[in-house]
C-alpha cells in the first residue's frame, strides 16, 4: 500500500514536469497560471538540475531528468524495501528501464490531458493563450491526420488521443511485463 501510494506521488510529479517541460517548448508565458504551478510546483528538484543538465534549444532538459531521477528513486526505495540485501546491477538496470517507461507514461498522460484540455477550449474560449500552445504542441504530431479537420471543428487529435491511450493500456504495460520477465530469468 505504501508502494502504491509513494509511486502514485511520483507519477503526479513527474505529469508535472512533463507538462512544465512541454510549456516551455511551446513557449507559454511564465505568468500563465498553468505555467506558474508547474514551476512553483517542480522549482525545488529542477532548479539545482540545471548545472547538470542545462537547456537543449527549447527543451527543458532538467525537468526531464528530474523526474528521470524521481521515478529512479521511488523504484530503488521500493526495491530496498521489498528486498532488503539484494539489490543487483539487474534490478538496478531494470529500475532504470522502469524510470524510462515511467517518463513515456507520464508523457503520454501529459500528451492525452493537453489534447483533452485542447478540444474543450477549442469550444469555450478559441481565444486563450494556452490554445495557441496546445497548437504548437499538438500540431507536428496531429498534421499526418489533417483530412480530419472539417471547418472550425479538428478531430484529427482524435487519432493522436487513440494511439495515445493505446501506449497506455497496452505497449507500455507489455514492456513492463518484458523487463519484469527478464528480471526473472
Amino acid at each position: 500500500m505504501k508502494a502504491d501510494l509513494l509511486l502514485l506521488l511520483a507519477d503526479g510529479l513527474v505529469i508535472v514536469m512533463v507538462a512544465r517541460s512541454l510549456l516551455h517548448w511551446a513557449k507559454l508565458d511564465a505568468h500563465h497560471p498553468l505555467a506558474a504551478f508547474c514551476r512553483q510546483t517542480t522549482e525545488w528538484l529542477v532548479k539545482p538540475l540545471r548545472k547538470v543538465a542545462p537547456a537543449a534549444g527549447r527543451w527543458d532538459t532538467a525537468c526531464l531528468l528530474a523526474g528521470l531521477l524521481v521515478y529512479y528513486t521511488v523504484y530503488m526505495v521500493m526495491t530496498w524495501v521489498e528486498l532488503p540485501g539484494s539489490i543487483s546491477s539487474k534490478i538496478m538496470a531494470a529500475n532504470f528501464i522502469f524510470a524510462l517507461i515511467g517518463i513515456l507514461k507520464a508523457a503520454a498522460y501529459v500528451l492525452l490531458f493537453g489534447l483533452i484540455i485542447r478540444m474543450l477550449l477549442s469550444f469555450q474560449n478559441p481565444y486563450s493563450p494556452l490554445v495557441a500552445v496546445l497548437q504548437r504542441i499538438f500540431e507536428p504530431v496531429s498534421r499526418p491526420f489533417a483530412f480530419l479537420r472539417m471547418g472550425r471543428y479538428d478531430f484529427s487529435g482524435s487519432i493522436v488521443a487513440l494511439v495515445l491511450w493505446f501506449l497506455l493500456v497496452d505497449f507500455l504495460p507489455k514492456l513492463v511485463s518484458s523487463v519484469n520477465l527478464w528480471l526473472l530469468r
